[in-house]
């Protein structure tokens, strides 16, 4: 996985010198996004999200339907908890200051006993009850 994280640093051909054009994403999106330390990332096969790596190796990834901008207020942002060697921690259908306080709180995808977690879940409150 930590290829998989090295890949995702990796510059691809829709980026500009400073990462991939944001100027047509909506300013309400893209500046929340750039302060809390996001940065857009293409995933390929036309998908991109903003990512945010972690001190642990670990990553989040927030998008609108596999796209960098959408309705900030529109209840269609995706938050995950991305492991270094596997797992992920996913929660939908949140508005985007949502899915940038998931970002801060989504535990890691990786239990203290080394397993990982997937899983996918419906609120913010449901993936803290279960894994916190």
């Amino acid at each position: 996985m930590t290829q998989l994280a090295d890949d995702l640093d990796r510059p691809t051909g829709l980026r500009t010198d400073t990462g991939l054009r944001t100027d047509k994403v909506r300013a309400t999106v893209r500046e929340p996004l750039m302060a809390a330390g996001f940065r857009p990332m293409d995933l390929g096969d036309g998908c991109h999200a903003w990512y945010r790596r972690s001190d642990d190796g670990n990553h989040a990834l927030i998008s609108h339907n596999n796209a960098l901008d959408g309705d900030p207020a529109v209840r269609d942002w995706i938050v995950g908890q991305y492991g270094e060697r596997g797992g992920f921690v996913e929660v939908g259908g949140l508005p985007l200051s949502r899915a940038l306080e998931g970002a801060d709180v989504l535990p890691s995808p990786v239990r203290p006993d080394g397993s990982m977690v997937e899983a996918i879940y419906p609120s913010l409150q449901q993936a803290l009850d279960d894994l916190g």
